[in-house]
């Protein structure tokens, strides 16, 4: 027998008081404590109000005599009691979607309404979720470095079978242990939890067990020219295509130049023998997190999706309303393709600015950062980046010539390009710095003894990662000039920088031995207490990211400061 609503939940009229209410809500024993829904005569639903209200109205003082229409809820999440399970997720998320002061997290209870919006039914939105919100759907994740890895934690974590699939047997290996080769706050501990409660296994192929979702996060290097390398996104897809079945969804998260993902969809259809937008859904779905916050951004920020069809998009949205609260759709596949383009070429060329900028600065002596600070200081228009030692990582070096590939004559690649120019340039300035230093105390790069601090390309957010290091470059560079060097890095182990061919000195018991420093990334653990007065004199000291007070270096004898676009006069 279908229970009575006034068993499930206190039920009151708009007229009723808050102070009656409140009281009701307290004392009667229903199913659902701690809701109260405002219906009229006919059981049709006006409004709701919870505790969480209830206790926002004491901490306003107010006024507990007024009518419960005057404070309850007026749009609550309600949907019809008849849809199945999956649908009615969907519609509540999109729900939570519409309304900014929701989450996901935050909604507990779900009104089931019929067509007539009269109150049929409570739904415990957590339990729905639980038993039925793609949980246990299997889902392949292709492509375990730093994109895939973290992505497939977080979806494992959520309670989807994910299997982690990458042909490198030792990073397989690695990671069906728990052991991380990527340094990401909460990435381990997530990884080895969902190892243990089964819902997480890495492979190097995905096994004969069918996975009705797949997402391509491998790597689409770039060449000396800059064209993409899409080899390894061709061989995945390959396999996909020859896996799909009816109802699959295929995302790409691998950061391709414009059209790649369109161009695929004559061979996945040739493979599978199926059409594509009809029989399986295509969409582009680009990862857009930073290295340091990943695991939470994946949840946080807002997934692009641009689909093949309409149906495809709307399947690849229900897929991420899942994950993250907020879902926004693009036109096409194209459309997603270009906003991560557009976002990693915006930036690159916005530090390309900031770079040019302390190179000219560098011709008459003045400290960028210092000069940029004074630009910005109490002007609220287009606030100018601080500079760098070089703009590195993965996706900033890469992306602009993935960007320019459409047509590399058009104005937007010509940018794209002089970005990337500047901000190399950029990357070559602390070993001219040294260089110069070197000339004007008549010494020779060739036997001086270099200090590297910060050897992953960026120091905060946290990072191991050294692909598209500046530092690892100018390591190169120096080395080629004959000069002697260690180095260290807050986050990176010993044992692995000795892989990258640096020896690797703790700060303060290096510095005292070596003629040159130079700080390369921004991690302030690079640069511990009492550096600077365990220096010996004379010392060259490069603050590529301006963590050291200029005066205070100054002020021991025989000590030379420089950063971007200043250093000591002689």
């Amino acid at each position: 027998m279908k229970p009575r609503l006034d068993s499930l939940v206190v039920l009151v009229k708009a007229d009723d008081t808050i102070d009656a209410t409140v009281k009701r809500m307290a004392r009667e024993p229903v199913a659902f404590f701690g809701l109260a829904v405002v219906v009229d005569e006919t059981n049709h639903v006006l409004g709701i109000l919870n505790n969480g209200d209830v206790l926002r109205l004491l901490a306003d003082g107010h006024d507990f005599t007024q009518p419960v229409k005057s404070v309850m809820i007026k749009d609550p999440i309600a949907v019809l009691a008849g849809l199945p399970p999956d649908e009615m997720i969907s519609e509540v998320y999109r729900q939570i979607r519409a309304r900014p002061r929701l989450t996901r997290e935050g909604v507990a209870y779900v009104l089931g309404t019929n067509a007539q919006d009269q109150l049929t039914s409570v739904i415990n939105f957590h339990d729905l979720v639980a038993r039925h919100g793609r949980h246990g759907e299997r889902v392949a994740v292709y492509g375990m470095g730093f994109i895939g890895t973290t992505l497939a934690a977080v979806l494992a974590n959520r309670g989807y079978q994910l299997t982690g699939i990458d042909v490198a047997a030792e990073v397989v290996a690695r990671l069906q242990r728990g052991e991380i080769h990527t340094y990401e706050p909460g990435l381990e501990d997530t990884v080895r939890a969902c190892i243990e409660r089964g819902t997480l296994r890495f492979a190097g192929n995905p096994g004969d067990a069918h996975q009705g979702v797949a997402i391509v996060a491998v790597g689409t290097p770039v060449d000396g020219t800059g064209k993409a390398d899409l080899s390894a996104l061709n061989a995945v897809l390959r396999t996909v295509a020859g896996r799909l079945k009816r109802g699959d969804l295929l995302m790409l998260r691998s950061t391709v130049p414009v059209g790649t993902t369109r161009a695929y969809v004559p061979m996945l259809e040739q493979i599978s023998g199926l059409v594509a937008g009809e029989d399986f859904h295509v969409a582009f779905t680009p990862e857009r997190t930073v290295e340091g916050k990943a695991m939470r951004e994946v949840r946080e920020l807002p997934q692009i999706v641009g689909g093949l069809t309409a149906a495809c998009a709307q399947r690849a949205s229900a897929f991420w309303s899942t994950v993250t609260n907020s879902v926004v759709h693009v036109d096409s596949l194209e459309a997603a393709e270009l906003v991560k383009l557009a976002n990693n070429s915006f930036r690159d060329l916005s530090f390309a600015f900031s770079n040019g900028l302390a190179l000219l600065a560098d011709r008459y002596n003045i400290d960028a950062f210092r000069l940029i600070l004074a630009a910005n200081e109490g002007y609220p228009r287009n606030p100018i980046p601080l500079p760098s030692p070089g703009v590195g990582g993965y996706c900033l070096t890469k992306d602009p010539f993935l960007y320019a590939a459409v047509d590399p004559d058009a104005v937007h690649a010509g940018l794209a390009r002089a970005g990337r120019a500047a901000n190399q340039q950029a990357a070559n300035y602390p070993v001219e710095a040294l260089r110069r230093y070197a000339e004007r105390s008549g010494r020779a790069l060739r036997g001086m003894r270099v200090l590297v601090l910060g050897i992953a390309f960026k120091g905060m957010p946290e990072t191991n990662d050294t692909r598209g290091s500046t530092a690892l470059d100018v390591i190169t560079q120096l080395r080629q000039e004959g000069a002697l060097v260690v180095g260290w890095d807050a986050v990176i182990s010993a044992a692995e920088l000795e892989r990258h061919g640096v020896s690797a000195i703790e700060p303060l018991d290096a510095v005292s031995n070596v003629d040159a420093m130079m700080i390369l990334n921004n991690h302030p653990h690079n640069v511990p207490a009492g550096l600077i007065s365990r220096a010996r004199a004379p010392m060259f000291v490069f603050d590529g990211w301006s963590l050291l007070d200029a005066r205070e270096v100054e002020q021991h004898a025989h000590m030379t400061y420089a950063t971007m676009g200043y250093m000591t006069p002689s």
